[in-house]
Order: C-alpha cells, then structure tokens, then sequence
C-alpha cells in the first residue's frame, strides 16, 4: 500500500504515522489553540521534535457549538501559518530514522472556497471532514496532486449529530466508503492518493465508537490508508467519566494501542511525545518482514545472460558479501529459473534460513542438489495447480503476495532475502516492498542484448511508477567491482 503526496511515496508496512494536532483559533475542545501564528508554528516545531510524521493545520474549530468563522477569516488565518512553514519544517530535525522527515503538512478545513484559496505547493493532504457531499474538493485535490482525507460521518459539519443512531454502522460506512472513495477516484485522484478515517465521535455515539475500534479491518480492505483520530476524543471521556479533554492522554494511548492491533495507518494526537513513546516500544513486537535484495550486474546492467546460463562473472569477493548477507536472513528467495542456472543449494553455515524457490508452473528437477543438501527447511511457492513431483519439501499453492503474507504472519521469520532472478525482482519493486539492496556492480563485463534483463525486468518494460532508494554504502574492491548498498528513501518510506 502506498501514500502518494506531491514529493513523497510512503510505503506500508511500516511504523505507523503520527499526525501532530496545530490549532490556529481559541475554541479548540482540548483548549490547546491559539491565534497567535508564531506560538502554532512552534508548536508545530516541537511536535516535529517529539516524532510527527505529519502536522495537521486547522483554523476553524470542529466544535458544534461554535459559530463557523468566515472563509475570508480562515483563510487569513491558515496563510499566517503557511508563508513560514518551509522554513521551520527544513531546520527541525527528526527524532530517528523512521520519522518522516522533512515532516508532511495537512491542512484540516472543509469548504471549497477555502481550499482553492490555500492548496500549494508545501502541502501533503488535506484533511476534508465533510464526508465529500460533491467531488469539488476531490477535483481540486486532484488538480494539486494533493491526496485526499475522506471522513465518514452525515450532514454537515458544524451542526451537531448526536441523535443519529445506526441500525448497521459497519455495513453503512461499507457502503460510505465505496461511494466517497468512487466519487474522488472520478474526480481525477488516484487510490495511492486517498485516505479514510472512520471518523470517531462524529454522529457515532459511545457504542458506536466502541464498534468502529473493534472491527476496523472491514474498512481496511478499501486498501487506503486508515486514519484514526483518537486523541482525547469524548469516547474516552465517556468511558473513564473524565469531562475534561485535557485529562485523557492515557486513554488517548489505550487507543493508539488498540488502533495498531487492528491495523490502523495514521494516528491524529495532540500529546505526540507520549504516543511516539506508544509506538517505539511497540514496534519491536510488531509482525513487519524486512525483504533485502541481493544482486550482481554487469556493466551495462544487466543481471544475466539471455540463455540463463551461469552468470559467474564477479569475484570471490563478491561471494564472500553475499554469504555475510545471507547470515542476516531467516528465509532465502530465489525463481527457479536462478536455482538451476547457478546451481544453488542456499546453503548458510552456523544458520538454517528457510529455502524458498518460487515456480509458477513448478516444474523442478528432481535430481537437482538442492533437493539433497542439508540446511533450512525447503519451501517451493507454486501458483499452478497442476501435479507437483514428490518432493522433500514443503509445497505453498498461492502467489508471491500469498507467500509474503505467510512469512510475516510468521514470528520466527523477521529478514527475508531476495537473491534473483529478474522475474523476483521484478515483482518484489512492484510490491513496493524492498528495504535494502545490496548490488554488486561488475564494470569488466558486458552482456549486451535486448533481452537481458535487468534490475527491474527487460529492457523498455517500466515499472509502474519510480522508485526512491539512497546510497548508504559504496566500496570498491581490487579488480574494480563495486559493492553498493541502498536503502529504502524518505521519499519512498
């Protein structure tokens, strides 16, 4: 799954991310606000400091009991923000690595008049709490390249919805969703540009709540981003009888820990140091499979002979780098196509990794070395159904896709290495799901030919979109190969 933002692909899995809360007025139900621009933007500053991924803009308070201010007077208000927000995101440091950095900007407001006034070039989304009533704000989102917040909840906003009571609230936001996401996808955005959020405390009441948080997943299968806004909402007001807003952060963090068991994406907070906390001791004891990728090309980058054949054309060295990678691996992936031509056996010393080989067809070699060297378990992954030779090893029916899915549902399986063909890694940067390369390149070979494949498949087959990786490591060994590692850009991250 990814979130396309104009300068950024975040690709999920992957920690979630936090949504700091700014407020630009003085009504604010948690009572944090301010008019004050300067005291907004170093909040936001701080929040940036404490691990947001994104800040959330808003000027108007989603108060019922508020009259609703003037577009003339939001816009005023959201501008004072915005004409410095580039400077302060670009001298705030992140709080590690896994942090978005520079941080996102969404802007929280709802009338069109207003979006066509603010949207540009230095914001990421916009958080529309409107339910999407006409496709004005989703053309205009489009027209931006700015992806789209779509909130469930009925009527208008500003008017209050307590009474409202659901005889199917799943199965209405279902049906929600699927009309909402339809309608922005007409307007001209795309699905890797749309969010949803279930809207919590918006005509739901306490059970109501309660029900969204326990069968999230039924809207996670739109394959948006789901953000939760969770923060000292009036469900946990309701449940730990505190009328005070500015009394339920750990109940705020009950939530966000509720939120990521069921999946959640995105998380909206005000108290950002307490939940970034939430989520890095979290973290280790979450199922996320880290997928390596390891590969050799030749000077004109290609990866192999057109025949197939062995493609022996580095060094020891290089052999000697690959066997340290693979001691990092709890499971090893190569096609079938690559067991044979290379003759490997996937064999690594002091570890037994999972030995996987994926075929389509499943047409193996009985008699290949693989079958009867000893190591890891073996594993052959076939989407055909036809009759597969017997064979020691485990066989798995299902795709690519199913297999990832198996390996991290499993909690022995934690680092899966991908050592070719072209066919593997081709889908594997389709997936979006490759964290690290290692690439040896060979500058004393050439293979030439059209159908050679590279890195990404045959020559002129592009992928669907671009992909963002950064050099963290480049050594140049004695008879010239150079030994790259990359990983995974905050661009594409």
């Amino acid at each position: 799954m990814i979130l396309e933002t104009p300068t950024r692909k975040i690709s999920f899995p992957r920690r979630p991310l936090l949504m700091g809360i700014v407020n630009i007025n003085d009504d604010s139900f948690s009572g944090d606000g301010s008019l004050d621009p300067k005291k907004a933007l170093e909040q936001a500053r701080q929040q940036i400091k404490e691990g947001a991924d994104i800040i959330d803009i808003g000027a108007e308070s989603a108060r019922t009991n508020r009259e609703a201010i003037s577009v003339e007077e939001e816009v005023r208000r959201l501008r004072s923000f915005l004409d410095n927000w580039v400077r302060v995101r670009d001298e705030t440091k992140a709080i590690d690595c896994e942090q978005i950095s520079p941080s996102l900007l969404s802007v929280n407001t709802w009338r069109p008049e207003v979006v066509e006034q603010i949207l540009g070039p230095e914001i990421d989304l916009l958080n529309d709490m409107s339910a999407l009533p006409d496709d004005r704000n989703a053309r205009l989102c489009a027209q931006h390249r700015v992806p789209l917040l779509i909130m469930h909840s009925v009527g208008q906003p500003k008017i209050s919805h307590t009474h409202k009571r659901w005889h199917d609230l799943m199965g209405s936001m279902v049906q929600f969703f699927e009309e909402k996401i339809a309608t922005a996808k007409s307007a001209g955005l795309k699905s890797t540009q749309i969010v949803i959020d279930p809207g919590l405390d918006f005509a739901k009441q306490k059970d109501d709540n309660l029900l969204v948080l326990r069968e999230l997943k039924k809207i996670k299968s739109f394959g948006c981003p789901v953000l939760l806004p969770i923060s000292r909402k009036t469900i946990i007001g309701d449940v730990l009888d505190l009328p005070d807003p500015c009394e339920r952060d750990p109940g705020t963090v009950a939530l966000l820990t509720q939120g990521i068991l069921k999946g959640a994406h995105i998380f909206r907070v005000h108290n950002v140091r307490a939940c970034w906390e939430t989520l890095k001791v979290i973290s280790p004891f979450q199922g996320r499979l880290r997928v390596i990728l390891n590969l050799a090309i030749s000077a004109d980058g290609k990866i192999s002979t057109t025949g197939n054949s062995p493609a022996h054309f580095t060094s020891k060295a290089d052999l000697e780098r690959l066997l340290e990678i693979r001691k990092q691996a709890d499971a090893i992936l190569i096609g079938r196509a690559t067991l044979e031509a290379d003759q490997m056996t996937m064999t690594v010393e002091g570890r037994a990794p999972w030995r996987c080989v994926i075929s389509k067809e499943g047409k193996f070699d009985q008699s290949h070395p693989f079958f009867y060297t000893d190591g890891g378990p073996r594993h052959l992954i076939v989407s055909s159904t036809a009759e597969t030779p017997e064979l020691p090893a485990t066989i798995h029916r299902t795709d690519l896709s199913g297999f990832l899915r198996k390996l991290k549902n499993n909690p022995d399986i934690n680092t899966l290495l991908c050592e070719g063909g072209g066919s593997l890694a081709r889908k594997l940067f389709e997936l979006s799901i490759i964290d690290e390369i290692n690439l040896t390149w060979a500058p004393h070979t050439l293979f030439g030919g059209k159908d050679a494949p590279t890195i990404t498949g045959l020559c002129g087959d592009f992928l669907p979109s671009s992909r963002h990786y950064e050099l963290a490591r480049m050594t140049t060994h004695q008879n010239d190969e150079v030994f790259l590692t990359y990983y995974k850009s905050q661009l594409e991250s």
